[in-house]
């Protein structure tokens, strides 16, 4: 039994309210969001009398205030650049916080001290990735004597892949675009690096109708590169999966500098490219009525008892016809959903700020993936 907070009422905030009402006819969820519209939407899809709607803007203490009262958790399924913002109001608040992002590991670090103090679990980076393959790392790096690679092969794709691109936006624009665009931190040949975005361009393939499908390297390691440290001697990246041929119409796109943010003059005006490519993608690109999957990948490699081992976490998921809900929507939603509850009852004893790959990695391994079985979503673990 516990008292929600879900903060952001878009796609995954539906989802995570959902999904904590459906587990325990006890929780209550507050769902908020600055758009009455979004709450509109909400309200229209999750009927339940255990949960409240408030239009807030999270960003000003004064509204702030009011809808953290009285609450055991915080998640945010925010935008990453207010997510920070949200975890410091959590640990302001004196309360439990658990994010769908995982960006700016650094920064979120800063509060552990605060967060061991006021006894409270702040966990990031909880959602698809980062976040199950956190997990699925921690799992196989736990299990070796030692470990040589860690290798995450991610991503959420449209079945039928269609023009333009050979995709649909999934989650948030702006988001999608900075996986394309920031530069990409490694290790690779036991040092650590970085390399441009889209580059690394192989093949991966999975059960149709996925079977001809290519990865690339995207900066989604987050907390990995801090943690795994130490612990991963050799190779340690991830790599985004699309349909076939995405990366190099990407790759025409940015380089056509419609990437840019220096803003361009046009019949006498200025223009920024990347927020015209921003709007034009949202309109071409929402999924729609189109079916979803996302893919995973995880391959950890090194040795136990003197001997090679390899382990190989995959999944592959798909979009929930009964509910409605896409595949993206669940796979990051759900471990955020049940990490929150696993923290209200007593399961998740840590405090501090953390991150999955150190949570779920030894004695809640199980129960984790247990938990997501139960709400259809299966990662199979073999071990050569």
């Amino acid at each position: 039994m516990g008292n929600y907070l879900v903060l952001g009422a878009g796609k995954m905030g539906v989802v995570l309210a959902r999904d904590l009402l459906e587990s325990d006819v006890r929780n209550s969820v507050t769902l908020v969001d600055y758009d009455r519209k979004q709450l509109k939407t909400a309200s229209a899809l999750i009927q339940y009398k255990r949960l409240s709607l408030i239009q807030a803007n999270v960003e000003e203490k004064g509204q702030r205030d009011g809808v953290f009262k009285d609450q055991d958790v915080v998640l945010s399924a925010l935008l990453h650049k207010h997510s920070l913002l949200a975890m410091e109001a959590a640990v302001q608040a004196g309360l439990h916080f658990v994010d769908l992002v995982g960006e700016f590991t650094a920064a979120r670090q800063e509060f552990d001290a605060r967060a061991r103090k006021k006894g409270l679990t702040l966990l990031s980076g909880m959602g698809v990735s980062p976040g199950i393959t956190n997990v699925c790392v921690g799992r196989g790096v736990h299990l070796l004597d030692r470990t040589d690679k860690a290798l995450i092969h991610v991503g959420g794709v449209p079945v039928q892949p269609k023009p333009p691109l050979k995709y649909r936006i999934l989650y948030a624009v702006n988001s999608l675009l900075g996986l394309y665009q920031r530069q990409v931190p490694i290790l690779l040949g036991g040092r650590a690096k970085t390399v441009p975005p889209l580059s690394g361009v192989e093949s991966v393939s999975f059960s149709a109708p996925f079977s001809e499908m290519e990865c690339f390297f995207t900066d989604g390691l987050n907390s990995l590169i801090q943690t795994m440290k130490g612990k991963v001697r050799e190779e340690l990246w991830e790599k985004t999966i699309r349909h076939k041929g995405h990366a190099e119409e990407i790759k025409t796109l940015r380089d056509c500098g419609l990437f840019s943010t220096r803003p361009v003059l046009v019949g006498g005006e200025k223009v920024v490219p990347r927020r015209v490519l921003e709007v034009l993608l949202d309109s071409r690109l929402k999924l729609g009525k189109e079916r979803d999957a996302t893919l995973l990948r995880v391959i950890v490699i090194g040795q136990k008892s003197g001997k090679t081992r390899t382990h190989v976490f995959e999944m592959v998921d798909h979009f929930d016809e009964h509910k409605g809900f896409t595949s993206m929507a669940k796979t990051t939603s759900f471990p955020a959903s049940i990490a929150a509850q696993m923290i209200v009852s007593g399961e998740i004893r840590r405090r501090g700020s953390l991150f999955p790959e150190n949570v779920f990695h030894s004695r809640l391994y199980e129960p984790f993936m247990a938990a997501l079985k139960k709400r259809g979503v299966l990662i199979t673990h073999k071990v050569h």
